[in-house]
């Protein structure tokens, strides 16, 4: 686990940090003496020196949760999700869920790295050839036509015209490649860049389905610790902020405010779906609310890792398309001037 003041921790490194706390609080060892020990076995020196700190403001008497905020390294989400797991009670289900939780966003980015890595290497490849044809092969083309000194017959004016066309719109489609295939890299190689991404997909099914899983999780850990439900919907709108399910949770605040049962304000807000609803109505019904929201975290969970399989589907679809244009306008570029040389001769 490395780390800096200014540096969020990566999603695997986040992942293996809540695995070995929560081993450490399933035993009973408290939030000073984990972070101690972990500190101690560290090997990486700016690992020690993270784990370090947290231990001196854990033994100036804060929690575990302001004690990971000092460091400056762990995003909002987990802090909260602590801060939930310590009014809860219920401290090593969470970091549990955590580990999970990051685990699956390290094996999500590496997917993604995976699907897009291969893309962006061919179009820089073929944004490379298209100019190598431009600026090197075309013009001997040309050259070798006009020493020719042959009448061209239409069918070569006209073929001759479309391969000068086909190598201006070859080199715009180079560049673009090119800006793509850097933009890709940017995304998926930098922090700003992920971030970007993270924005780019906040308004996408996949992430509103992730946002819908997280509320029922954090719902179903505050309401199995006896909290009231309308703390608890409280806590999760906190929890949530500046995420595109924040402002339907506001909403469903304000209709169960105006007496409008929960599991109906959340379906006419949009948070859950029909059948969704109806499942958590029934876990209401039958004292086990906390279970009906497990289940929902659970099955938001599988719609959002099948939206994101789709989406990522559509995704390589659509480069496909881009590298099967790409080929093409290389046979054009090389082949119709070509045929422009061959029809002049004939003719």
């Amino acid at each position: 686990m490395k780390g800096s003041k200014c540096t969020v921790l990566g999603p695997e490194e986040l992942s293996v940090f809540c695995y070995q706390l929560s081993l450490m609080v399933q035993a009973g060892i408290g939030s000073e003496e984990s972070i101690g020990i972990l500190a101690d076995d560290a090997r990486d020196p700016h690992e020690k020196a993270l784990l370090r700190r947290i231990h001196d403001v854990l033994m100036e008497g804060e929690s575990l949760s302001k004690a990971l905020f000092s460091a400056g390294v762990f995003p909002n989400y987990l802090l909260r999700m602590v801060e939930i797991g310590q009014v809860s009670g219920r401290l090593e289900q969470v970091l549990s869920a955590l580990s999970t939780f990051y685990r699956r966003e390290a094996a999500l980015r590496q997917s993604l790295r995976r699907a897009v890595a291969y893309p962006a290497a061919m179009a820089v490849l073929i944004a490379v050839v298209f100019l190598a044809l431009v600026s090197q092969v075309l013009p001997v083309f040309q050259q070798v036509f006009s020493q020719l000194g042959v009448n061209m017959s239409p069918v070569a004016r006209g073929l001759m015209a479309f391969g000068d066309v086909s190598k201006y719109v070859a080199a715009v489609f180079a560049v673009v490649l090119v800006l793509l295939a850097g933009y890709l890299l940017w995304l998926f190689r930098t922090q700003k860049g992920q971030a970007a991404m993270s924005r780019l997909l906040a308004r996408t099914a996949p992430s509103q389905a992730v946002d819908r899983s997280r509320f029922a999780s954090a719902m179903a850990l505050m309401l199995s610790s006896g909290l009231a439900l309308d703390e608890a919907l409280t806590r999760c709108r906190e929890l949530l902020d500046g995420t595109g399910l924040f402002p339907a949770l506001k909403e469903c605040q304000s209709k169960m405010d105006a007496g409008i049962p929960f599991s109906k304000a959340a379906e006419e807000c949009g948070i859950f779906t029909g059948i969704q609803a109806g499942l958590l109505s029934a876990g209401f019904r039958t004292g086990a609310s906390d279970q009906a929201m497990e289940e929902l975290a659970r099955r938001c969970q599988e719609e959002a890792d099948e939206r994101l399989s789709v989406m990522l589907g559509r995704f390589e679809y659509a480069l496909v398309i881009v590298l099967c244009l790409s080929v093409g306008l290389v046979l054009l570029s090389v082949m119709l001037p070509l045929l422009g040389v061959l029809s002049a001769i004939g003719g």
